[in-house]
This record gives C-alpha cells, sequence and structure tokens, in this order.
C-alpha cells in the first residue's frame, strides 16, 4: 500500500516537474533575448601608420558603409548604436540592426558584401544575396562576432577619405587590396546600460585577448 501510495505520488509529481523546468527554460531564452536587445556602440583601437599611438576610433554610417571615425583621421557620420535581431530568412540567422537616420527614422540591417566584402548597412532589400550572419559576440562578451570571427580589417580608402571596415575570415583582402593601408582590428561592443560589459551575464571578460590589436600592413 505504501509503495502503491509512492508511486501514485511520484506520477502525480511529473507535471509539476516539468512545469518548472518549462518556466526555466523560458526564462532562459527571456534573458538571453534580454541580452540580445541591448544596444551597443562599435569602437576599435588601431594606429592609421602603424607607428604612431593606437587611438579609439568609434564606428559610423557614412555612404551607405561603415567608417572608423579615428582621431587621427575623422569621418563625420550617423554613430551605430545596434542590436541583435533575429534575421527574417529561411537561413534563421542572428542578424545585425542598427539606426541610420533620425529624420525620417530608419533601422537598417548591417551585412557584409559578398562581392568586395565591405560592411554595408542598408534595409532589407539590399541584403539578399549577401553575408547578413550569424552575428554574435565573443565568449567574454565582449567583441563582435561575424561567422564565428571576431577579426575585421580597417581599410584606408583610394581617396584618403577615411577608413573602412571590411570582413575577411578567408584572409584574401590583403593581397587584393594592397598597397593600400589596412589594419586587423576586432570591434568592442561598447554596452549602452552604463556598465562595463566584461560583466555581462556574470563573467569577468578576457579583453586583453584582442585589445589592442592593429597588426599594420
Amino acid at each position: 500500500m505504501a509503495l502503491s501510495s509512492l508511486g501514485l505520488l511520484i506520477i502525480g509529481s511529473i507535471p509539476t516537474v516539468i512545469g518548472v523546468a518549462e518556466a526555466i527554460d523560458a526564462q532562459k531564452k527571456q534573458n538571453q533575448q534580454a541580452k540580445e536587445r541591448i544596444k551597443f556602440h562599435l569602437t576599435a583601437q588601431f594606429s592609421i601608420d602603424g607607428k604612431s599611438a593606437v587611438q579609439a576610433a568609434t564606428v559610423v554610417f557614412k555612404n551607405d558603409k561603415l567608417y572608423l571615425d579615428h582621431p587621427a583621421h575623422p569621418v563625420s557620420g550617423y554613430k551605430f548604436n545596434g542590436f541583435y535581431f533575429g534575421y527574417p530568412g529561411p537561413e534563421n540567422h542572428q542578424g545585425l540592426v542598427s539606426m541610420a537616420s533620425d529624420d525620417p527614422p530608419a533601422l537598417h540591417w548591417i551585412y557584409a558584401s559578398s562581392e568586395t566584402k565591405a560592411l554595408r548597412h542598408g534595409p532589407r532589400k539590399d541584403t539578399m544575396d549577401q553575408i547578413i550572419g550569424p552575428w554574435n559576440w565573443s565568449e567574454d562578451e565582449e567583441w563582435l562576432v561575424l561567422e564565428g570571427s571576431p577579426y575585421f580589417l580597417a581599410v584606408e580608402e583610394e581617396d584618403g577619405s577615411g577608413w573602412a571596415l571590411y570582413y575577411d575570415q578567408a584572409g584574401e583582402l590583403k593581397q587584393a587590396l594592397a598597397p593600400r593601408r589596412m589594419a586587423v582590428i576586432s570591434l568592442h561592443r561598447e554596452l549602452q546600460l552604463g556598465v562595463s560589459s566584461r560583466m555581462v551575464g556574470g563573467r569577468m571578460g578576457r579583453s586583453e585577448r584582442w585589445a589592442g590589436m592593429g597588426a599594420f600592413d
């Protein structure tokens, strides 16, 4: 009789256990979505000539491309202020979006050109057949990642108008873009919460892994 009662108790508790597990899973998903929606600016540290001091540059939008507003080579543009958002396509990638203008208000997708590998921004129609993700963050949640890579190129435009951002996971652009000046960089996520991104998720980051990058070519 006691064993029978125990069995009934175990069977009766199963829905409760399942309900708790589902609630925990739902909370985890909600927390993940909240982290993905946190807005952030992007910065990079590099030297524009490989000799002068490394300085911080801010990512801005100009002429449908992403540029670096560097103290030694200022670029006037709309400051990137983006967040992660699911890209509406069969790939089911995590996309990256940012406001691109205030008047009129415009929210653009960030993508890499399949042809030139330049980082660009635009409405969804412009992203067709381009590299639209998946975008993510590094393990320590400090750095922007595209297709698993935290490395990008800062490349001086041929007309000297500024330093544009490129994506070069395959490592093929250096030769193709020579003799233009370029630097390997990582893009730091400057979270817009008034807290250090090194504490996001309750873990101290390892910013020294990529900080101060800027291998000059």
